[in-house]
């Protein structure tokens, strides 16, 4: 312990788990509209938008990786296997991003009929940081999904995944666009979700 201690300092780890990105995603359950507001006030570059539509390419990845590697057809071939991943990370870190714009840019003009009120800094901001806050979740989603691939625990935490990232989405989503409440666009969400479910079942 005092070796552990030698090589991270309790003030470390400390600032690690109370202050911080870290810190930030899991305080923001507390309340969603106010870490939202803290990011608004305490970052307002363009380059830490970029920094977090990495980050969140990242998280996407690790999030499908474990469902690739516990996928017979392609773990019997090593070759394609490490082919199939490298790919899927290449397109990740190089397209993810470009694609996060263009969805962030697509809620934004959804909202600006019903007199959304953000800017499209502030769009961007909202979409990129909702996904940040539901990345422990999407994780713990895709870990399942390798362990238990076709088990009912999978199947569960999916659907509360899905149900807990739409209420922080459209939390979040409202916050910025000065909506006076979120619950219609997270009736929206679940509906879209369902629909789109049905179609691919």
């Amino acid at each position: 312990m005092a070796y552990m201690r030698r090589i991270f300092p309790e003030n470390v780890i400390r600032s690690f788990l109370l202050s911080g990105f870290v810190a930030d995603i899991f305080k923001a359950y507390l309340d969603l509209r106010m870490s939202f507001r803290n990011q608004l006030n305490n970052f307002t570059s363009e380059s830490r938008l970029l920094a977090y539509a990495f980050f969140i390419s990242i998280v996407l990845f690790l999030e499908r990786l474990p469902g690739r590697v516990t996928n017979y057809d392609i773990q019997s071939n090593k070759d394609i296997f490490f082919d199939y991943v490298g790919i899927d990370l290449f397109t990740s870190i190089f397209f993810g991003p470009i694609f996060l714009y263009f969805l962030s840019i697509l809620t934004h003009l959804f909202a600006i009929p019903f007199k959304g009120k953000a800017s499209f800094f502030e769009a961007r901001l909202a979409f990129f940081w909702s996904i940040i806050v539901a990345s422990p979740l999407l994780l713990l989603a895709g870990l399942l999904h390798g362990l238990f691939p076709n088990g009912f625990l999978f199947k569960f935490i999916e659907c509360a995944t899905v149900i807990m990232y739409a209420w922080i989405f459209s939390t979040i989503f409202c916050a910025a666009e000065r909506f006076f409440s979120h619950l219609p666009v997270f009736i929206i969400l679940l509906s879209s979700y369902l629909f789109l479910s049905y179609l691919v079942a």
